[in-house]
């Protein structure tokens, strides 16, 4: 046998062999692209050019009761630096600095320390933004996002603030999150290596959901004409702080809560007031554990007491030489020869004297219990973080409790609750939840907290406290209006130093009749030192004054 020929033969299989198995290797490959995996290959190649850009919700806005816009959203940028992409990194520093208000040194101590990404500045206003954007410089990358405005600085302790990212962290836009922010959709679309849109490439668009708007019961012309009376009164009455709030008694809609801080505030470390902190009282009280002995029949309007200046609760604590730890001497705001006054009189003179008689046939604990169907000792359940219950003295241990807490004191209180009971008085009984924005709350006002008879006489003895002869409100009569209410003068207890001698939170606390139904008000004016109108320092003469100003602009014709 010639080997050579067989050599050559196995040779030419073993080719021929190759070739076919590399063939049909290939066309088996061929195949698996063309065909099994094609859609997968589709996929891979479609990842590498396709792009997605989220389609920002917008924030829903917020709108005082007039429909005036009180905070919105407007477009800006968040400006985003990849800094191992930026190659001179001092230039960069030294143009953003002028466009972003940053110092230059600050900005490059950011690119020279930072690995990843990161943002220089968020919420840069949309024109610089877009300058900053047409530059096209490798590294630098701003993002379309967007702002929170404030367009009522005298609401910004109500509305609150978000923050870069639009969720709420304070006040309404906090409380209102949820309804407020929107759902993002996006804008799904193939790519050309330089950015730009592949015309006849896949694109899909989810549309985003857009929040909410929310309409506030605030009237935001009254509020800040409300914080201009306080600045006022800051000033002339040396007081550390200023609040007012007001809201419609049947629907609960408050209509302003403003306030304001003297810089005095800070030394003390305490957090005022607007409408959430405690206090107490004093007289502005007096109608509900009045009111107390009335409903469980103990007395009556018309019902009499022999009246000094002053009453003790404890014997001798009226002496000069008495050492006892406990205070039992009350006494009335000024000397008085001893009268015979009925209830009526004693609430529209305001005697600490004549109320604590009238109400020493009553159970401490029975009192406590009429305030608490009030909403005293519990929140009110307004839509702002930070709210206070309140509450009592433990008065197991107290031998004098009885009597202070006739006259405002025992007891912390926020204005939110003052304005809520006196607002139960004000629309015949019924219960009402105050609120702060319109159309979301329903407030029915239909649970009875107390009878409508009780209501209409403490009705009536707060409208006395104006119209009568010797009421402490009689500067807040006005022709063809209906208004009652209560002076309310406490000395003022600084935590860490103890009450004051100089020093008195006075008050008034009222409502005043509207086609609308009643509107009740309170303004507080929280360590008051002097008073513009009077020798003395009392709610008539520092709180009633700004009460008057603010129902004249409530009230047609005035």
């Amino acid at each position: 046998m010639n080997f050579k020929k067989v050599k050559e033969i196995l040779l030419f299989i073993l080719v021929n062999a190759t070739f076919l198995t590399g063939a049909a290797l290939f066309i088996s490959t061929v195949y698996d692209l063309q065909f099994s995996k094609s859609e997968y290959f589709q996929n891979q190649a479609l990842s590498y050019r396709e792009r997605v850009e989220v389609l920002e919700a917008a924030r829903g806005s917020i709108y005082d009761r007039n429909l005036n816009v009180i905070s919105s959203s407007v477009q800006s940028y968040d400006i985003g630096i990849r800094p191992n992409e930026v190659s001179e990194k001092e230039e960069l520093s030294e143009v953003l600095s002028l466009f972003l208000d940053i110092e230059e040194n600050k900005i490059l101590s950011e690119l020279e320390s930072r690995n990843s990404y990161f943002y220089i500045k968020r919420n840069v206003d949309f024109e610089i933004g877009k300058e900053i954007k047409s530059w096209n410089y490798k590294g630098l990358y701003p993002e379309l996002s967007s702002k929170r405005i404030l367009h009522s600085k005298s609401l910004q302790n109500i509305v609150g603030r978000v923050d870069p990212d639009n969720n709420g962290i304070e006040g309404l836009e906090l409380y209102y999150d949820t309804l407020l922010t929107g759902r993002n959709g996006e804008l799904r679309y193939e790519a050309a290596p330089n950015g730009s849109i592949i015309p006849q490439g896949e694109i899909s668009t989810i549309q985003p959901v857009h929040g909410d708007d929310i309409i506030l019961s605030i009237d935001g012309d009254l509020q800040y004409l409300s914080e201009n009376l306080c600045a006022q009164a800051l000033s002339e009455t040396k007081a550390y702080n200023c609040s007012v709030v007001f809201a419609n008694a049947l629907s609960g809609e408050i209509i302003i809560s403003a306030e304001k801080k003297s810089p005095e505030t800070e030394k003390f470390n305490i957090n005022l007031i607007s409408g959430r902190a405690n206090y107490e009282p004093g007289s502005a009280l007096k109608i509900f554990t009045i009111g107390s002995a009335i409903e469980n029949n103990l007395i009556q309007a018309a019902t009499t007491f022999e009246v000094d200046d002053q009453i003790e609760i404890i014997n001798g604590s009226c002496a000069i030489n008495y050492k006892g730890k406990d205070k039992g001497c009350f006494h009335d705001f000024l000397k008085h020869e001893k009268y015979i006054l009925s209830v009526k009189e004693i609430i529209e003179r305001s005697s600490n004297v004549g109320t604590i008689l009238a109400t020493q046939s009553s159970d401490i604990k029975d009192i406590e219990e009429f305030l608490k169907r009030f909403g005293f000792s519990e929140k009110t359940g307004i839509e702002l973080s930070g709210e206070t219950r309140g509450g009592f003295t433990e008065y197991n241990t107290c031998k004098t409790c009885l009597g202070s807490l006739s006259i405002g004191y025992s007891i912390d209180v926020s204005q939110y609750q003052m304005v809520k009971a006196y607002s139960i008085i004000a629309n015949g009984g019924k219960n009402v939840d105050l609120t702060l924005t319109r159309g979301i709350s329903n407030n029915k006002s239909s649970t009875e907290i107390i009878s409508e008879s009780t209501a209409m006489q403490l009705k009536e003895l707060l409208i006395n406290v104006v119209e009568g002869k010797n009421g402490t409100g009689k500067s807040l009569r006005m022709d063809n209006y209906t208004i009652g209410g209560k002076t309310g003068t406490s000395r003022t207890h600084i935590e860490g130093i103890g009450y004051s001698n100089s020093r008195f939170n006075t008050s008034f606390t009222g409502f005043i009749e509207t086609d609308e139904g009643p509107v009740v008000g309170s303004v507080l004016l929280w360590g008051a030192a002097i008073s513009p109108r009077s020798e003395y320092v009392t709610g008539g003469s520092t709180a009633a004054p700004i009460f008057k100003t603010i129902v004249s602009y409530l009230v047609p014709g005035e």
